[in-house]
Order: structure tokens, then C-alpha cells, then sequence
């Protein structure tokens, strides 16, 4: 899997990670508390631990990380950028957009 991140959105995820040192940023398909395995939402979850077997993506300078097992859930090509108007970043494909207001949660 491929990830090219815009400067806005490089520059929105190096932010928070030099404000959480030490901390990992994951490419995560969070489920938690919506009822079903596959319904859930594109997050990137900053922490100290990965979490599951995990694999590192190929992206332009911010070292992302991603669970194996939820690869599935995503295309082989995104991009991440910066929604000005949310203030949070969307993730997209050539196919469709996956998330038009992905957060950074802080684990």
C-alpha cells in the first residue's frame, strides 16, 4: 500500500506527533462502538504501542503504520490531505473517498 500525504496534511501529522513524542502514528479502521466489524471509520491513532501484526506503509516522509489484518479495508493507492473546513484530514483513493473527516486520535 502506497500513501502520499499533501504538505497540509504532512505538516498536520508531524504536528501532533511532535507534540506526542515517542508515539507511533497507525492507519487503524476503528470499529469500536459501532456495532459491526465492518462498520467503522478510517482513523490514525497516535501511540506508544502498535497494535496487532503490523507493517509499515510506503508514504512520502511520515512513517505510517498498519495493521495487516485490516489492510482489506483500504486501497493499495491513497491519499491523505487537509480539510480545511472540518479542520481534520480526508483520506482518498482514485476510486472513492474513504474519509472526508479523518481525526488524529491520541492513544
Amino acid at each position: 500500500m502506497q500513501i502520499y500525504l499533501t504538505d497540509t496534511a504532512k505538516q498536520t501529522l508531524q504536528q501532533a506527533m511532535v507534540a506526542n513524542p515517542g508515539k507511533k502514528a497507525q492507519l487503524r479502521f476503528d470499529a469500536e462502538g459501532c456495532g459491526c466489524a465492518v462498520s467503522g471509520v478510517p482513523t490514525i491513532w497516535l501511540s506508544e504501542q502498535l497494535t496487532g501484526e503490523c507493517e509499515q506503509l510506503e508514504t512520502n516522509g511520515v512513517p505510517l503504520y498498519i495493521q495487516s489484518s485490516q489492510k482489506v479495508f483500504f486501497d493499495d493507492q491513497m491519499t491523505i490531505d487537509y480539510n480545511e473546513k472540518a479542520n481534520t484530514l480526508a483520506l482518498k483513493s482514485p476510486a472513492q473517498m474513504l474519509s472526508p473527516r479523518m481525526s488524529i486520535l491520541v492513544k
